[in-house]
Formats: C-alpha cells, sequence, structure tokens
C-alpha cells in the first residue's frame, strides 16, 4: 500500500499520524471518533498528532487503518459544511488568545537570554556599582517571572 507524508511512524502494534489538517478540533474529533472504533487512539489536536495501539497479530489493521484515514479525508473533501480554510486552519486552544506562537516563542527566547545577561552584569556589578548590581538584578528577576508566565502550566502541575 502506498505510503502517504501523514503516516510519519509505522511501528508493529502502533502508528503515528501527523498532519495539519488535525490540528482543526473539529476535523481531529472525526479522526478520534472513526479511528477509535479500529485501535486505542491517544490524540494531541494541538500538535495535529494522533496515537493508534492496536494488536501487532493482527495482520491486517494498518491497510484497514491506512482506509479509514483516506475515507475520512475523502469525505473531508466532499464536505461543504465546513470551508476549505477553516479546515486547514490550526485551532487555537483559546479563542482569546493574544499572541501567536511564533511570538510568544521569540518573546519567551529574549527573556531567557536577556535574564541570563542581566543576571551576568548584576554578578560583574557587585564591587564596581550598588546601583547597577540592584537595577540589573531586577532586570534579571523580571525577565525570569516573563518566562515564567509562558511556562506557568508546566511548571505547577
Amino acid at each position: 500500500m502506498k505510503k502517504t507524508t501523514h503516516f510519519v511512524s509505522v511501528l508493529p502494534g502502533r502508528i503515528r499520524l501527523r498532519h495539519a489538517i488535525l490540528r482543526n478540533r473539529a476535523v481531529h474529533a472525526q479522526f478520534v471518533e472513526r479511528l477509535g472504533e479500529l485501535a486505542e487512539v491517544e490524540s494531541n489536536p494541538a500538535t495535529g498528532s494522533l496515537l493508534l495501539r492496536f494488536d501487532p497479530a493482527d495482520a491486517d489493521m494498518e491497510a484497514r487503518i491506512r482506509a479509514e484515514v483516506a475515507a475520512i479525508l475523502g469525505d473531508l473533501a466532499l464536505s461543504s459544511a465546513e470551508p476549505e480554510a477553516a479546515k486547514a486552519a490550526p485551532a487555537r486552544a483559546d479563542s482569546g488568545e493574544w499572541l501567536d506562537r511564533r511570538a510568544k516563542r521569540e518573546i519567551n527566547r529574549v527573556a531567557k537570554i536577556g535574564s541570563l545577561a542581566a543576571m551576568a552584569v548584576s554578578i560583574a556589578a557587585l564591587r564596581s556599582s550598588r546601583k547597577l548590581h540592584a537595577q540589573a538584578g531586577y532586570l534579571s528577576v523580571f525577565l525570569m517571572l516573563v518566562h515564567t508566565a509562558f511556562h506557568w502550566r508546566r511548571a505547577f502541575r
């Protein structure tokens, strides 16, 4: 059977699907519902990923899963209920999100590097200037708080 690009890992008893269309929560739910009848499904709509686990002794399960994925994709292509732009657009976890993922990564990167640089300046200024030492320390703490704000969910699990 022809290998398609959304099958990123195929092992006995385990298949991982990853595709941008799976970031759309409605499409993702459709995949989970239909593939859940064939295999155990672990899903992550934020990354557009599905992990399917099944009995490796079932020789034709991979073919059935591939056929079901093709059928779902065919149904999506024929569906006129959802516009094409909405299918391909990634769904945001929170519709009120004010920054996109790329902007968050860039701000976080600047905050981490800036915090390290400010801490180095603060340590270097210990002997020469108390005022510079304090200001650089405040800046370092502020930038670390910015970094923590982006990762607070993971930090406080």
